[in-house]
């Protein structure tokens, strides 16, 4: 495994993770023990958008970012690592539960620590 396959890798979680909130809102919401509300799904749905574009972003890091690569990486562990934090904060505070929320906290740390890791190889 290096840099590049873990950026490949997260964009096609992240792009997963897009659609389900995207096409499949209140679902989503709904398995991480959410009340959806019309404007909830508003909401989910902007940021399935932002999902999105961070999925796009990941997998054309590695292309377009030549010697940074390896800065890039370590960006995108500590943006990994503030959604560890965040998803955290959720699960204790119980305002989400359920596969999104733990799923999502363990890819979330996984990632962070791959990032970290190939980030310091490259």
């Amino acid at each position: 495994m290096n840099l590049k396959l873990v950026f490949r890798i997260y964009g096609v979680i992240t792009l997963i993770n897009a659609a389900g909130i995207i096409f499949a809102t209140q679902s989503f919401f709904e398995m991480a023990g959410m009340t959806v509300t019309a404007d909830m799904i508003n909401v989910g749905q902007g940021f399935g958008i932002a999902l999105l574009a961070l999925a796009i972003l990941s997998w054309r890091t590695p292309d377009i970012a030549g010697d940074a690569a390896a800065s890039y990486g370590q960006l995108f562990g500590f943006i990994s690592s503030i959604n560890v934090l965040h998803i955290a904060y959720l699960i204790m505070t119980e305002q989400a539960s359920g596969p999104p929320a733990y799923g999502n906290i363990v890819l979330m740390a996984v990632f962070a620590g791959l990032f970290f890791m190939y980030s310091k190889k490259s």
